[in-house]
Formats: C-alpha cells, sequence, structure tokens
C-alpha cells in the first residue's frame, strides 16, 4: 500500500469515528440499524432470549429518538403488549415503556404489585408488611428488581391501599440499612439482601443496582411519594435524601478515565474496563441530577455520552447487540429541533432516512419493515390496506372486532395520509394531500368498554401521469410541395437593398 493511500484510508477512519462521535449522528445511525434488525413480529431479539427487555428498551429510543408516529414503534408496542413477560424486570421494563408511550399498563404493573414480596428474610429474621421483589415471583428481594418493579408502578399509575406506607417503611428498613459504608463501596448498594452464609464477595456493591435504585429513590421523591416519620431507626425523608446523595457520589466516582462507567470487580474491587451498559445506567440515573444543574452529575454524563457515542460500531450498533444499542441511545441526549424534522410525515426523521438511504420527501417508512414472520395479522402486522390516490375524495369503514356494539373508533399511534382524518364511527374520509404508505393502529372500543388495538395502513398513490399525444397528423404531398417551394425561394432570394433616387 502506497503512503498516499494509507493516508486517505486513516482520513477516511477519522471522519467515521468523528460522525460516530458526535451524538447527534450516533442517533441517527443507532436508529437506523434498530430499524434494520427489528423482527418481522415486531420485537427486538435480546442476548439469552431477553426479547421482552430489547424490545423495551428499543421503544424508549424510538420515543426519545423522534420514531413517535413510525410503524416500527407501533409493531413494537404491539408486540410488547402482547408478550409474555415472565420475570420481574421483564416485566417491569415492559410495563415502563408501554406507560412511556401512552399506552395501558396497567395490567402488567398490576400483576407486579400482587407479586411483591409481603414477608421478607433477612440474615435468618423475618419481617412483614414490606414490599420486595426478586427475579421471579416467590424468589428472595434484589434491590434492581425491587426498584424496577416500584417504577413500573409508578409509571403505570398502580396504586393500592397502604402502598405509601409500604413503599417508605421498606426504604427505611430495607434500602437504607444496606446502603454500603466502608470504602470503596461507600454509599452504593449490592445485588441482593444480606443473608446468612452469604459469601463476602456478593455482599459487595454492584454499579447496576445502585444505579437502579438510586434512579428509583429520586423518582419517587420527586413524586412526594415517602411520608414524613421514621421507622427502624430511619427517619423520613431526611435519611432518605442524604442516602440518595451519597449514592450519587458512589456513582460518579464509578467512571474510568475515559469517561464511561464500569462495574467494580466483587472481588478486588478494582475499576473494570468501561462497558457501554454499564455508562447507559449510569446516565440514567445521573441525568435526574443534571437536569437540576447538578455540576458533578452534568459533567459525568456528558463524559459519558461522549464516550458511548465513540464507541459505535460503523453500522451503528453498539456491540451488534439490539439491548445494548437501545439502551446506549436512550442514554443519548433526546432529539431535538432539526433531529424530528419529518418532511413526508411518516414517523421516520429525515435525519434517519437519510442513513437509510431513503427518500424524505416520500412517505416510505413501510418499505423499511421486516417480512410478518411469527406476527399476528392485526395485532403486530397489517390488518388491512386501503389505496387512495393524490387529491381524490377518500372513504374506508374500518371493520369491527369482537364484542357487542356500538364500537367506537380512536387513532392509537402511527400517523393518517395528511387530509384524511377519522370519525368516532369507523369512517376514514377527506382528500389526501400527500403520497406515500402511512401505517397507523386505532383502538376499537365496545359497548362494555373492553379495547383492541389494531394495526392498518393506508396507501397513497400519484396521479397518474396524463397520456402523452405522440401520433402526428399527415401532411398532404400538395402541401408538402408547397413548403418546400417557399423555403428554396427564402433561401435563392437575398436581403433587398432600397435604392434611393
Amino acid at each position: 500500500m502506497s503512503r498516499r493511500h494509507a493516508v486517505l484510508l486513516a482520513c477516511l477512519a477519522l471522519a467515521t469515528a468523528l460522525a460516530r462521535a458526535d451524538p447527534d449522528s450516533a442517533r441517527a445511525m443507532g436508529l437506523k440499524w434498530l430499524v434494520q434488525t427489528q423482527k418481522g413480529d415486531g420485537s427486538f431479539g435480546g442476548p439469552q432470549g431477553l426479547d421482552v427487555q430489547a424490545t423495551a428498551a428499543a421503544v424508549e429510543a424510538m420515543l426519545a429518538g423522534g420514531m413517535t408516529k413510525s410503524p416500527q414503534l407501533g409493531r413494537a408496542l404491539s408486540w410488547l403488549a402482547n408478550a409474555p413477560g415472565s420475570s420481574v424486570d421483564a416485566r417491569a421494563w415492559q410495563a415502563a415503556a408501554l406507560a412511556a408511550a401512552g399506552r395501558d399498563a396497567k395490567t402488567l404493573a398490576g400483576i407486579l404489585r400482587d407479586e411483591r414480596n409481603g414477608i421478607t428474610m433477612v440474615n435468618g429474621n423475618f419481617s412483614s408488611g414490606m414490599a420486595l421483589w426478586g427475579p421471579f415471583p416467590g424468589y428472595a428481594s434484589s434491590f434492581p428488581d425491587t426498584a424496577l418493579a416500584w417504577g413500573a408502578l409508578r409509571s403505570a399509575g398502580v396504586s393500592y391501599t397502604n402502598d405509601t406506607t409500604e413503599l417508605t417503611v421498606t426504604v427505611l428498613c430495607h434500602t437504607l440499612p444496606h446502603q454500603l459504608t466502608a470504602a470503596p463501596w461507600s454509599g452504593a448498594w449490592p445485588y441482593a439482601l444480606s443473608q446468612n452464609g452469604q459469601p463476602v464477595h456478593a455482599q459487595n456493591a454492584s454499579l447496576a443496582a445502585t444505579a437502579l435504585t438510586l434512579y428509583e429513590l429520586k423518582k419517587q421523591r420527586q413524586a412526594g411519594r415517602f411520608f414524613g416519620g421514621s421507622a427502624c431507626s430511619k427517619a423520613s425523608p431526611a435519611d432518605i435524601d442524604s442516602a440518595i446523595a451519597s449514592a450519587k457520589a458512589w456513582l460518579i466516582a464509578q467512571a474510568n478515565g475515559d469517561g464511561g462507567f464500569a462495574e467494580r470487580n466483587p472481588q478486588s474491587a478494582a475499576l473494570e474496563a468501561s462497558s457501554p451498559s454499564a455508562s447507559a445506567l449510569a446516565v440514567r440515573a445521573l441525568a435526574l441530577f443534571a437536569a437540576e444543574g447538578d455540576a458533578a452529575a452534568t459533567t459525568a454524563v456528558a463524559n459519558a455520552r461522549n464516550w458511548l457515542a465513540a464507541q459505535q460500531n460503523p453500522d451503528g450498533s453498539w456491540r451488534g447487540d439490539p439491548f445494548v444499542t437501545a439502551r446506549a441511545l436512550s442514554a443519548l441526549p433526546a432529539a431535538v429541533g432539526t433531529q424530528l424534522t419529518d418532511a413526508d410525515n411518516d414517523g421516520l426523521p429525515d435525519v434517519v432516512e437519510q442513513q437509510l438511504g431513503t427518500l424524505a420527501t416520500v412517505a416510505d417508512a413501510q418499505g423499511a419493515l421486516a417480512n410478518d414472520a411469527n406476527a399476528r395479522r392485526g395485532i403486530t402486522a397489517t390488518a388491512f390496506a386501503a389505496e387512495g390516490t393524490l387529491g381524490q375524495p377518500f372513504a374506508y369503514t374500518l371493520g369491527a372486532g369482537g364484542g357487542s356494539g356500538p364500537y367506537s373508533y380512536t387513532v392509537g399511534g402511527g400517523v393518517l395520509p395528511p387530509g384524511l382524518s377519522l370519525a368516532a364511527n369507523g369512517q376514514i374520509g377527506g382528500t389526501p394531500t400527500g403520497v406515500g404508505s402511512y401505517a397507523f393502529d386505532y383502538q376499537i372500543t365496545d359497548a362494555g368498554g373492553a379495547t383492541t388495538l389494531v394495526i392498518g395502513r393506508i396507501d397513497i398513490a400519484p396521479l397518474p401521469e396524463p397520456a402523452a399525444n405522440d401520433e402526428e397528423v399527415p401532411i398532404p404531398a400538395w402541401a408538402q410541395l408547397a413548403l418546400g417551394g417557399a423555403l428554396l425561394a427564402s433561401l435563392l432570394v437575398g436581403p433587398r437593398r432600397r435604392v434611393s433616387g
């Protein structure tokens, strides 16, 4: 390889790295990769069967990236609403993502509420009246699962008798007493509650447990969910605020020199290499403090975001993993301004379409969808596809599902073609003003209040071009001779000069 070629390749590599290091470019590239890797049924494949967690994370990433009206988001939400989440963290992420998108998550959150551990054992001693969760229903309680479950209930707006009391007593009697005090763990939480015979290294801190617990304590505090009073020699909210401050300081200290965050080795206590997952969880928690003007949190968040952007693969992913990619995208700043521009109103921002190589002036987001393998018609795939023509009156009547009439219809997500609207009786009408394929989901409500969510699509074609009239009118022979003679005469006779007398 010549020196010139080597320099050109180095410059190209540097330009690519700089493009990925820009948060806006990183977000657009990451969303492009998610669009290209979404499964036909609307889900995103996670490692070791973590499809629910990966799809929930992808929903959060698409919401933050401005894909709120995209068919990709509609499919993901529909799959997520019907997914059989079994573990506590799967259901918790699932409910939180649905709630963030404005979908009903009360049923899922209600299941989590009823799966809480009302009786808890710590070091051989039992206590009741608590609200803790383990990895699965009936399993020993852990701090990450407890924080995620409380977050799901909060997000979905699910309450129950004495929930504020249970939350406050649980925090005062279990969360705060388990916060570590010895260096280098001071301010952090371990993964699980301490038990007799537990290995020493299992009692050391976990960045994931600390970041998730800190995030939820801060959110609950912002919502005013803790009552004033005391329990287990701890006072609310003073001791809770002190614990939050200590956890925040510990979390900030878990950043490497490169700006990324990492877990500490539970046995050696050494800070490990930065990882996208740890960095994303740290940013999620610290961003709450940065939004309040906390200088240390603001610096840590900015450094971590820059590190995350620089770690992006050339294909737009992080580690080639949908879950890691979606979590990293959610940690980047939310799209604003021109990053949200969607000229063709198909749900894909123009910056994402540029990465995909699709037309930003034609509603073609449907073309980026994978096939409908493993999809359920109407639930995670299109139930109907109607066609219309630009500038021509359009009318279509939606059909009802089960239940008993009369039915009412409302648009849930996505977008109708510009110029069309949906009436409560299921009539779609109007005159289309935009060309393309528009995906949307609509909710059918029967007389009993039962609802069904259905996915539909309307394709608007351009007006046909008027037929070109290429036929020539024949010229009679005598006319051809006359024209030829006139042309010859004009060539032979030159311009006349005026002679003055």
